[in-house]
């Protein structure tokens, strides 16, 4: 599906949950209660808040469930970026929900805040479990802003999220237990069991069915480790019928490498070669204790793939000709984006930017591609922290672009590097008047 149809699908889950609950309090037995007193006021915004917040909760599984479906048409790296913003939203509606319930149910029945809270934990179902979950909740947002500001581990942090799959379960519970909209409506349990199931079966079998159908065709399993510098390797993957792996040039996997050591976590690594149906290649550098461990990895270590994930490839180029800018490590996609540039005969300018020469990958890779180009691609080498290096010097900015590639405005732009460096080329790409459509990027991010 194209994204103006399921952003449709989306809104009209919200209109349609909005709408029932507007129904149901409208033609409540009891009279219009969102016209009522206070306490009914208070409760019915309440429950919204609850419905909205078990609806954002599912919006948050398919952003990171890694739904093929879906991923396709937005990107992975998009949708993670949005996961962030909808947490802190969704973190609003579910301290609204019981905040709001139980001063509503507390104003009712005459009692305190905290007493009407006892009260719920001790005689209402699934209530306890709630505020177990809420909690948990809570406690995964938090990790979330560490991880943002760089206090907290990926590998802790990935560890913290496996608990909101619990928490989640701990939360609905409730809303299956004494949710008075779900419980008195027999029509409307059946769309949130439907919902459930739209969320969770996709969910579960692109996270664990299909790699295993992908390990049980492909038998994936490192053939070669091969170091590129100090602190960058290349894992090679070999296997079975690797021809009918769907993967292309800027595409990039989730791994699970099943060794000891490493079995337990599954990172996302680009493709560093175009794919050639006998063999994969992901360049890794090292950048924390998981990566440091990778040159240990051994030939023959079997190999668990979700993916190939990532919409940054020339599927998105309506032009023919193409500014590739990479900085660092973001060569891996760049890298296999100009094979495949070279092997159709595209025309391309390809601006590398690194501290020095010596952190400079894949250099020979790069100059034998343009030595069988005939002349279609162009490799510029940018130093921030060389003075002594002959060619360009400094960053790469409005001025340097402008006057190495003069006509930026008619090419699609591929942008790979730490986040600074891409905000930095985006802006001055702007400035030139380049199209944002135009502007394709990959940002190494969480």
């Amino acid at each position: 599906m194209k994204k103006p149809v399921w952003l449709l699908a989306l809104n009209v889950q919200v209109l349609a949950i909005v709408g029932f609950w507007f129904w149901s309090h409208v033609q409540s037995p009891m009279g219009n209660l969102l016209s009522g007193d206070t306490p009914d006021k208070v409760l019915a915004w309440g429950r919204l808040a609850g419905l909205l917040a078990a609806l954002s909760i599912l919006f948050q599984f398919i952003l990171i469930g890694r739904v093929r479906w879906v991923e396709r048409v937005f990107g992975m790296d998009r949708l993670t970026r949005l996961h962030h913003v909808v947490g802190f939203a969704l973190v609003l509606l579910l301290v609204a929900h019981p905040v709001l319930s139980t001063f509503g149910h507390a104003m009712q029945a005459d009692a305190g805040y905290w007493a009407q809270t006892l009260d719920f934990c001790k005689t209402w179902k699934g209530l306890l479990a709630a505020y177990v979950g809420l909690s948990l909740m809570i406690a995964a947002s938090a990790a979330s802003v560490l991880v943002v500001s760089k206090r907290l581990s990926y590998e802790r942090w990935y560890a913290t999220h496996l608990v909101l799959y619990g928490a989640f379960g701990l939360t609905i519970l409730h809303q299956l237990a004494v949710g008075s909209d779900f419980t008195a409506h027999r029509a409307f349990r059946i769309y949130w069991c439907a919902l459930y199931a739209c969320v969770f079966v996709p969910m579960f079998y692109c996270r664990f069915v299909r790699p295993l159908r992908l390990f049980m065709r492909h038998r994936f399993a490192v053939t070669r480790v091969v170091p590129e510098t100090d602190d960058v390797t290349s894992i090679y993957l070999g296997g079975k019928e690797l021809e009918r792996f769907p993967a292309v040039a800027g595409q990039f996997l989730i791994v699970r490498f099943l060794a000891k050591g490493f079995r337990w976590e599954a990172h996302p690594f680009s493709l560093s070669r175009l794919p050639d149906g006998q063999q994969l290649r992901l360049t890794v550098k090292q950048l924390g204790d998981f990566t440091r461990r990778v040159p240990q990895l051994k030939p023959g270590t079997p190999v668990l793939i979700e993916g190939p994930y990532g919409v940054f490839t020339m599927k998105g180029c309506s032009s023919s000709k193409a500014l590739l800018v990479a900085g660092g490590i973001g060569i891996t996609p760049i890298r296999a984006l100009a094979e495949e540039l070279v092997t159709t005969g595209r025309e391309a300018v390809l601006i590398y930017a690194n501290r020095n020469s010596g952190s400079t990958v894949f250099l020979s890779e790069l100059n034998e591609l343009v030595g069988r180009s005939g002349g279609h691609l162009s490799l510029i080498l940018v130093m921030s922290g060389e003075p002594a290096w002959p060619g360009q010097n400094g960053r790469i900015d409005r001025a340097l672009l402008e006057r190495l590639v003069p006509d930026v405005q008619s090419r699609d732009v591929f942008v790979c590097g730490p986040p600074p460096m891409m905000k930095s080329v985006r802006a001055a790409l702007a400035g030139l008047g380049v199209a944002s459509l135009r502007i394709h990027d990959e940002r190494f991010a969480l």
